[in-house]
């Protein structure tokens, strides 16, 4: 029936296909706002995203970097007490603290190209 010229479709049969065709274009523009929707959810739920993170990002930042400063004021006053076995346990807290840092750094760098 579609590959039938128009013209010598029956009367009935041209109400059908026009009919099927109206129902398509409802299809398509209930397809199309439901798209729009999915896209405005997910583009919400990347800005939460992106808050969410930069919050974690600012609140740990700071305290790994006091941890890290410290540890690094231990380790020196430990050393110039001679208390080396102490400042090689300090040593490996300040090593911990960079290794989270390094993996926080790592966190919003892969956030960042998205976000644009």
């Amino acid at each position: 029936m579609i590959d039938e010229d128009p013209r010598e479709l029956s009367e009935h049969e041209l109400a059908a296909v026009l009919s099927a065709n109206r129902e398509l274009v409802r299809i398509n523009e209930r397809l199309a706002a439901a798209v729009e929707r999915r896209s405005v959810d997910v583009l919400r739920a990347r800005e939460n995203e992106s808050t969410v993170l930069a919050g974690v990002n600012r609140e740990v930042r700071g305290p790994l970097n006091a941890i890290i400063g410290y540890s690094e004021m231990l380790a020196e006053d430990l050393e110039t007490l001679e208390l080396y076995d102490l400042a090689h346990d300090v040593e490996k807290i300040k090593a911990a603290g960079e290794a989270l840092l390094a993996v926080l750094d790592d966190l919003t760098r892969l956030r960042r190209p998205t976000d644009s």
